[in-house]
């Protein structure tokens, strides 16, 4: 009898302790569980099931289920087609899909707030999102991530929220977000926007200061907007972890990486702030080449400049100098760096003689001349004509608003360049000079005038042969009869031996 009661005690202690150990184990689990809801949206958590103990033995095993983080494949959820959410087994994650339906009954209990500290929202079909009640029904949130949802922005800015780290808000519609929404997590260490439509941001995201990681890539970005805040905050800018993943999208930097074209542009922009010439003038990069070559736009227009920049950063390729006091065209033929300077905008300055650019590399090389609005009066039509046979990227020159004074001789080939070289010539009809009828100065446009216009010249008196002229052609009928008299000799000599009776008579 004694040695039956010590053996069911000893079975007893060992049930005891058994049980001990799986109550144990199962408290572990869930301490397990709550220190993963506290890691980033991205990580992913163990969900522990209910044990099974034998009959036979005290012993049980927890067997660990991964739960998905990622709404992949969320259509084929059962509760998508009603846009309801699910309380999963692991604690504080709620999962909703198409919609948000029943979110309120899964939050509470017997009327009281059971505690979520991970939110899955997958495929929202709202054009806005615009949640901020229900999120101010999760202080505890801890992880929210929003994946293939419809919406276009975001219409709130998120509310005063201590416990919320990370944030995924990927492969949706939006396409713009403002620089405050994000201001009032003060324990926010994570912002994932990677795969939305983002095109720019208004600035960059104002971030608590404890923040560690921003994800932007696989948005269509405009890399003409301005994103220059990437180096000219290294603060702000180390925070995008994936920067060097940037790509533009429009179609100036098309494929090219963001980081390179706004290095560019703060050189650019760095470069004209270091010579005072330039402190004023805007300077830009227009494009890039497919070797990666920037050009650069400086824009100087209406600075009062009297003589153009002794200095252009290297790639100049435009200079817009409209509306100064400029009077001196020599640079474009002296100073190397307008050598690369194809565009020229010149109007509304003083210039009145452009002679000294004939057989010059910048004429034979230009692409588009402005002088609209300036003082020139007559050129070397010769000159810009040459320069134009051998140019074959000249595609605009712009010659209006100027005193053009039109001779017979410089009117006529005035005319004649501008119905030549039309196609590049946008303002060739307005184009307009005086000239002399009699006593008369008179004004109108150059293609519309004459010879009669230009020469004074009678259309009756054309009957009449000029002198000059009549002296030309009997020069030339002398010619001819010379030369006629000279193979007829030459026929003679050949066929019948006899030669010029001229040649006789002579000593």
């Amino acid at each position: 009898m004694a040695m039956s009661y010590r053996r069911s005690v000893f079975i007893n202690g060992n049930s005891f302790v058994s049980s001990l150990c799986l109550l144990l184990a199962i408290f572990g689990s869930f301490a397990v569980g709550d220190a993963n809801a506290d890691l980033d949206a991205g990580q992913q958590s163990l969900t522990l099931t209910t044990p099974i103990s034998d009959t036979t033995t005290s012993t049980s095993q927890i067997i660990p289920k991964r739960v998905s983080n990622s709404c992949a494949n969320w259509e084929n959820e059962p509760v998508a087609t009603d846009g309801n959410c699910t309380r999963l087994a692991q604690p504080g994650l709620i999962r909703c899909h198409g919609g948000m339906n029943n979110l309120q009954r899964l939050n509470s209990k017997h009327g009281k707030l059971l505690p979520v500290r991970q939110l899955l929202l997958c495929g929202l079909p709202q054009a806005a999102f615009n949640r901020l009640g229900e999120l101010q029904r999760f202080p505890q949130l801890r992880s929210l991530t929003i994946e293939y949802g419809d919406f276009t922005e975001l219409t709130f800015d998120f509310p005063e929220m201590f416990h919320l780290q990370a944030i995924n808000i990927s492969w949706t519609n939006l396409t713009h977000i403002s620089s405050r929404t994000f201001k009032r997590l003060h324990t926010l260490k994570i912002l994932d926007l990677r795969w939305n439509q983002l095109i720019q941001l208004e600035g960059p995201l104002i971030l608590p200061h404890t923040f560690q990681q921003l994800y932007l890539a696989g948005n269509p970005w405009n890399c003409t907007r301005n994103f220059k805040w990437l180096l000219l905050q290294p603060d702000k800018g180390r925070l995008v972890a994936d920067r060097d993943e940037l790509i533009c999208t429009d179609g100036k930097y098309k494929e090219l990486q963001m980081m390179l074209v706004m290095h560019y542009k703060v050189t650019v922009r760095k470069e004209c702030e270091s010579h005072e010439e330039l402190r004023n003038c805007t300077c830009l990069m227009t494009y890039m080449h497919k070797t990666y070559t920037p050009h650069y736009t400086i824009i100087c227009s209406n600075l009062q400049f009297n003589r153009l920049p002794s200095y252009l950063p290297v790639n100049t390729s435009s200079l817009y100098i409209n509306d100064n006091l400029i009077s001196d065209v020599s640079p474009l033929r002296d100073n190397p760096h307008y050598r690369e300077v194809v565009d020229m905008q010149l109007s509304n300055n003083r210039i009145s003689n452009i002679d000294i650019l004939e057989d010059t590399y910048w004429l034979q090389n230009f692409r588009m001349l402005n002088l609209h609005g300036n003082l020139l009066r007559k050129f070397q039509v010769y000159a810009l004509d040459n320069a134009l046979e051998d140019n074959p990227q000249a595609i605009r020159l712009l010659f209006s608003k100027n005193p053009w004074h039109c001779t017979c001789k410089f009117g006529m080939r005035l005319r004649q360049l501008l119905t030549k070289y039309i196609n590049i010539v946008p303002d060739a009809y307005n184009v307009t000079c005086t000239y002399s009828n009699g006593d008369e100065l008179r004004h109108a446009k150059v293609l519309s005038l004459t010879r009669e216009d230009m020469c004074n010249v009678d259309p009756v008196d054309e009957w009449f042969m000029h002198p000059i002229d009549l002296l030309n052609c009997i020069f030339a009928s002398l010619i001819l009869l010379i030369l006629g008299k000279l193979g007829y000799d030459y026929y003679f000599y050949r066929y019948h031996g006899k030669v010029p009776w001229i040649v006789l008579k002579m000593p």
